[in-house]
């Protein structure tokens, strides 16, 4: 709990797992445990981040990549990362993912966070069906994958840092995080 609360924000905008109770964060973090593997990274006794990898046949899937901020200087979720990747190759695993590789800004913090990891890009065909009007309406205009998706990078790029530039101004920039993890 204490990494889930040690700040509001994270990469600029509101934390959505902050303040969650007790009970909360172990419903959240008890899925799938039955195919769960969890690495910790500890500093002095204290656990400063974690990753939940969780196995789909011969692949393995990062859930709650998560490090303290105030540790960052030490890199945990880079060691994280490192540690997974030896888990996975000491158990035949074929591929470690660690979600989209790319959400929305081929720039962001993450996605370089993952390419200086050693993750590629992997494109896996999807295909789509609509099942109401609405559905169809949503496929037509493209937007199943979310509007970041349609709009341009540039007009994408202002609303980001307007968003941060409003937080700033709410009183929530002493408290951000820039960590693409």
């Amino acid at each position: 709990m204490a990494i889930y609360n040690e700040s509001p924000f994270r990469q600029g905008k509101p934390f959505w797992h902050y303040n969650k109770d007790f009970e909360t964060i172990k419903e959240i973090s008890s899925t799938y445990l039955d195919r769960s593997t969890f690495i910790g990274a500890y500093y002095k006794d204290e656990l400063v981040g974690f990753i939940k990898m969780v196995k789909v046949g011969s692949v393995a899937y990062t859930f709650h990549v998560i490090s303290m901020i105030k540790h960052f200087d030490k890199k945990p979720t880079n060691a994280l990362i490192a540690k997974a990747v030896e888990i996975c190759a000491a158990n035949g695993m074929s591929h470690l993912v660690y979600g989209n590789f790319i959400y929305r800004d081929a720039k962001s913090s993450l996605t370089e966070f993952k390419r200086r990891n050693g993750f590629q890009e992997a494109l896996v065909p999807r295909y789509y069906v609509p099942l109401t009007a609405k559905g169809k309406a949503v496929l037509a205009m493209n937007l199943h994958h979310g509007i970041g998706h349609v709009l341009p990078q540039s007009i994408w790029r202002v609303l980001l840092n307007t968003r941060a530039m409003l937080w700033k101004l709410r009183g929530a920039g002493s408290n951000q995080s820039t960590i693409g993890a």
